[in-house]
């Protein structure tokens, strides 16, 4: 193997290492602790770490939001969690629309991808945020809905439009989307409309399946990093 093939499996197993770390129960901290939210966003930091030496750097910084946005959660802020989010998510964005080949970009996908994507947005404003009371929350988390589509939608136009032996790891990072949308959505569910039995593994699990996929399948294929 290759010596940035060997990294990627390091920083691949280390991030498993974090994640079942965080989800054994023995010695975990309760509360809103410091060391909790240190733990919770160890994967993610992980992450950040290996995008640093094999990513680009807009996926770097957005796995170190995402780390801020883990801390910020588990400390009982519940805007830096949004906000952190936020910002990673405008990273990832920018890091797809680099990707998406325009000149394979047809009507059809762009119909059927928008067309998916306004389903979550249609359930969560008749469903969620008219349930959310707290003004400025209710305006944050429409802004934050949008983002979250925004990194579905266009990690989907990049899956779609790269036509060669390269498309394996784009449809990846697309189903992290995807994934990252269902954490998100559970998390939102459960906090502001009803109740769900097991929500909090139903939320880490997707979202760390998600971390990993958007960062297996943003593989540089060039040395160029932006």
């Amino acid at each position: 193997m290759r010596r940035k093939e060997i990294c990627e499996v390091l920083f691949v197993l280390a991030f498993l290492l974090a994640a079942i770390w965080f989800f054994c129960p023995v010695g975990k901290p309760d509360g809103e602790s410091l060391l909790f939210a240190m733990r919770l966003a160890l994967p993610a930091v992980v992450l950040a770490v290996g995008s640093l030496l094999l990513r680009a750097r807009l996926m770097m910084v957005g796995f170190c939001f995402c780390a801020l946005g883990d801390a910020m959660g588990v400390l009982g802020s519940f805007e830096g969690q949004m906000g952190g989010f936020a910002l990673a998510h405008i990273c990832f964005i920018l890091y797809f629309i680099k990707g998406i080949r325009k000149g394979n970009v047809q009507s059809a996908v762009i119909v059927a991808i928008s067309s998916v994507c306004l389903i979550p947005l249609v359930i969560a404003a008749w469903k969620v945020i008219p349930a959310i009371t707290d003004l400025p929350i209710r305006m944050g988390c429409s802004v934050y809905a949008l983002l979250l589509i925004g990194t579905v939608w266009t990690s989907a136009a990049r899956a779609l439009t790269v036509c060669d032996s390269r498309k394996t790891l784009p449809l990846l990072a697309a189903l992290g989307g995807i994934l990252f949308l269902v954490s998100d959505f559970v998390l939102a569910w459960n906090k502001f409309a009803e109740h769900i039995s097991n929500a909090s593994f139903c939320i880490m699990s997707t979202y760390y399946a998600a971390l990993l996929l958007l960062f297996v399948g943003t593989c540089d294929f060039s040395s160029k990093k932006t």
